[in-house]
């Protein structure tokens, strides 16, 4: 009897069971099923192959015009300014005089000076007739030949004294904006003015260190005007002429020099200007700016591949970035050159996303 209740009690408690795993087993399904019913995550973006361009890097530095000729005007003697014949700023011609020192008593000895040779001369004269007659003596003679060339020596130092006195343009040139005042005494050696020639080709002078890809005499360079009338889009021309046979060992750099035409005279000695030196072009990897990722481990780019559904889905490659060019990114590591990669919108990516992008028509030719 106790068993039969047993067996009963037993069957019953199996029946619970079975309907409440029944019953939990038809939630689950029914959740599935839900779950199901949504779309699986997905991204739309926008996408390119990656590209091989014409890259030539770049280097800039600070380089500085050097007129050919130019020079500090100074006074050798001391002297009151008596004419200045220029103004400030003017072009002047070689040999034009610029100053005019006093030179009153340098005449007026010189005109004594002359006197002396005048009388020299003539007992010179006098003295040779007698010793041709055996009048006087040889030494007499010499004498007189040596008054008549200290007599000279004299006349010719005064000369030399009143010329260096009366100061030229030793070229053709602009003057500077230094100014003095006729009745000015002026030092020995005292700054005049400065004098640049205005020649129709001007020195670029610059400095590479020594990291960078040296140039050698005949390569070009690009040359950019900092703060001109040239427009700031324009970038001249330039020859590399000179460079030096040592490098700065201060600043482990390579000074150089380069020749620029300057036939309308638009630039001007010491003036600042930007020296881009390029490097021989090659092919290098590039992609859109926008298609770069990055996280703490660094750079990435998701690429672009069909599965067997034929959707899209993102795979993220690790790429190491180089310089940029516009709107491109160089890509120095990472990828073949072939990829069909994400590019604006890849920020939303991750591995293994359904990807809904627009490929080109040519696929089969991209990666030849």
């Amino acid at each position: 009897m106790n068993i039969k209740r047993w067996l009963i009690s037993v069957l019953i408690l199996g029946i619970i069971i079975a309907s409440l795993g029944f019953m939990k087993f038809t939630q689950i399904q029914a959740a599935i099923a839900f779950g199901e019913s949504f779309p699986e995550p997905s991204a739309s973006v926008k996408s390119s192959y990656v590209e091989r361009i014409e890259y030539s890097k770049k280097s800039k530095v600070i380089g500085q015009l050097q007129a050919k000729r130019t020079l500090d005007i100074r006074n050798e003697y001391a002297g009151l300014i008596v004419k200045i014949n220029y103004q400030p700023g003017d072009f002047v011609t070689q040999g034009q005089i610029l100053f005019e020192l006093d030179t009153t008593i340098e005449r007026a000895n010189l005109a004594a000076a002359n006197a002396r040779l005048t009388l020299a001369k003539s007992t010179q004269t006098r003295l040779a007739k007698l010793l041709a007659q055996k009048r006087v003596s040889p030494d007499q003679v010499d004498q007189a030949d040596a008054d008549v060339t200290i007599a000279k020596a004299e006349i010719a130092n005064l000369t030399a004294v009143i010329d260096k006195k009366t100061i030229r343009a030793p070229f053709n040139g602009q003057i500077g904006l230094t100014q003095y005042q006729p009745g000015q005494l002026l030092d020995v050696n005292t700054l005049l003015t400065s004098l640049v020639a205005l020649d129709n080709t001007i020195w670029v002078d610059f400095k590479l260190p020594q990291t960078l890809p040296q140039l050698i005499v005949g390569d070009e360079v690009n040359i950019r005007i900092v703060s001109t009338n040239i427009s700031e889009s324009e970038l001249l021309i330039a020859k590399v002429i000179a460079k030096s046979a040592t490098i700065d060992v201060s600043a482990r750099q390579l000074a150089y020099r380069a020749e620029l035409k300057n036939s309308q005279q638009k630039l001007h000695h010491n003036q600042m200007v930007s020296v881009v030196v390029s490097t021989p072009s090659n092919q290098v990897l590039a992609v859109p700016s926008n298609a770069i990722a990055r996280n703490h481990l660094g750079a990435f780019v998701f690429t672009l591949s069909q599965d067997d559904t034929k959707n899209w889905r993102a795979k993220s490659i690790q790429v190491e970035l180089g310089e940029r060019q516009g709107d491109l990114q160089i890509i120095t590591n990472g990828l073949a050159g072939h990829e069909f990669i994400a590019t604006e919108g890849a920020f939303k990516l991750k591995d293994q996303l359904l990807v809904y992008t627009q490929a080109p028509a040519d696929t089969s030719l991209k990666g030849e």
